[in-house]
């Protein structure tokens, strides 16, 4: 043990440099290296909310931390809750982006055993889709297949997938699959360039349950979606359970083959809402007793109120407002609620949302949603558009590539172009920019 503690106290020195006083105390302040053997080191952390937030955002620094010291070039990391001095439930960081690759179906990286069924908040807004959901896992021959949730981010698509994975996992001796589609076209590329196709297709076609989040991510690749076709063909003609998840509706996906659209509406299409003030108050609850801070229920209420997009939003404010109370030694209340979480806020106190953005082009220009996110080069359309995706990035500080997903996998450079074009317009012309002003006021102004 005298090995490790002078090994975790170079290590940490090392972070504390990197990180600064802050971060380091907030994440690292209770966390030893508990063992290292195979070329593994296992790190004890005080909770599942330490545990996956430095999984998250400082494996990378970890790993190359330890493993300068225990000279290992390709080290791998595990993390365990400790609790009383014991540990419990050592989860792997995800290590998927390197080139190594899972063996057999049953090695899912980019699973979070932590999110369980018993654990989804049912609400008015999403009833339906964990009722299906449900059906799927009860019946190896479901009435409806495929089962197709959307919605929009963060309100619990990926939680309802996964849930479902971990159920048949815990109760069924099932072989299957639960990934992005982004990994898997990465998956699907790698076997096309490696001359590996046939052990791709048998590895996900010979499946019982096949689970893909985010297929609007095939949006634009033509290739891609015609493997994805024929493996959705093989296992539906095999009658195995197929659930996908999207932030749109298949007729909504920008640039997808019209048979593979097809295929998505064959069975039962479920919307998931953002969730109305009642569920927001349960799920805030729920997560609150996750934390080893007290959340009032004002204070619960208090962000019921005002974070009303989706779930994630109303967990960074739980998390947020917990990291501050833990540095600061305080309690939490409406005081600190509003000092902290302040920030949030645009407008005097208030979020301007995407929807919200999107509306008001809407409205004014008087075109539809499906105009707007379509690749139609017309001045009344791509005008619009292009006012519509500087607007995003003046208000929402969203990233091109963010902004460029959002409307149908448009490129980065496609995206550059537009925003810049209207920056030019708005150097050169005077009236241009008292119409964007008027605009951005407008939206605003919605929220008041």
């Amino acid at each position: 043990m005298e090995f490790y503690t002078k090994v975790w106290d170079d290590v940490l020195q090392n972070i504390r440099e990197k990180v600064g006083p802050l971060r380091f105390n907030l994440w690292f302040k209770n966390t030893r290296l508990e063992s290292f053997h195979d070329n593994c080191a296992n790190i004890a952390v005080p909770n599942v909310f330490t545990q996956v937030w430095l999984q998250e955002n400082f494996s990378n620094i970890l790993r190359e931390g330890i493993g300068k010291l225990v000279e290992s070039k390709d080290l791998n990391i595990r993390f365990s809750i400790s609790k009383n001095g014991k540990d419990e439930q050592i989860l792997p960081v995800d290590n998927s982006l390197k080139e190594k690759k899972p063996e057999g179906n049953k090695a899912v990286s980019t699973l979070n055993r932590y999110l369980k069924l018993e654990d989804f908040v049912v609400g008015p807004n999403n009833r339906m889709a964990y009722a299906a959901s449900l059906e799927i896992i009860k019946d190896k021959y479901p009435a409806f297949n495929p089962l197709f949730i959307h919605g929009p981010v963060g309100v619990g698509k990926t939680h309802i997938l996964q849930g479902v994975w971990n159920r048949i996992r815990e109760e069924q001796n099932t072989n299957g699959i639960y990934m992005p589609a982004e990994k898997w076209t990465n998956e699907f590329i790698y076997s096309l360039q490696k001359g590996k196709m046939e052990a791709f297709r048998q590895k996900f076609r010979n499946v019982d349950i096949f689970l893909i989040d985010d297929v609007h991510f095939l949006s634009n690749k033509q290739g891609v979606q015609e493997e994805f076709l024929h493996t959705f063909n093989a296992l539906y003609e095999l009658s195995k359970r197929i659930i996908f998840a999207s932030d749109a509706h298949p007729k909504m996906i920008g640039q997808l083959k019209e048979t593979l659209a097809s295929r998505f509406m064959s069975g039962m299409i479920v919307k998931i809402d953002k969730p109305d003030y009642a569920t927001r108050l349960l799920i805030l609850r729920s997560k609150a007793a996750n934390y080893e801070v007290y959340f009032p229920e004002e204070v619960l209420e208090f962000i019921a109120e005002r974070f009303d997009d989706n779930v994630r939003e109303v967990e960074s404010a739980l998390t947020t407002l917990s990291a501050h109370a833990k540095f600061n030694e305080k309690n939490i209340d409406i005081q600190l609620a509003t000092d902290v979480l302040g920030e949030f806020f645009l407008s005097e106190g208030r979020i301007i949302k995407i929807n919200e953005i999107e509306a008001t082009i809407l409205s004014y220009f008087n075109i539809s949603r499906n105009e707007l996110h379509s690749n139609k080069k017309i001045k009344s359309i791509s005008f619009p558009r292009q006012i519509c995706m500087y607007l995003i990035k003046t208000l929402l500080n969203w990233s091109y590539q963010q902004i460029g997903n959002y409307f149908a996998s448009k490129k980065h450079s496609t995206v550059m172009f537009a925003i810049k074009k209207v920056k030019d317009q708005l150097d050169s012309d005077r009236q241009f920019k008292m119409f964007i002003d008027t605009l951005i006021e407008k939206i605003k102004k919605e929220k008041k």
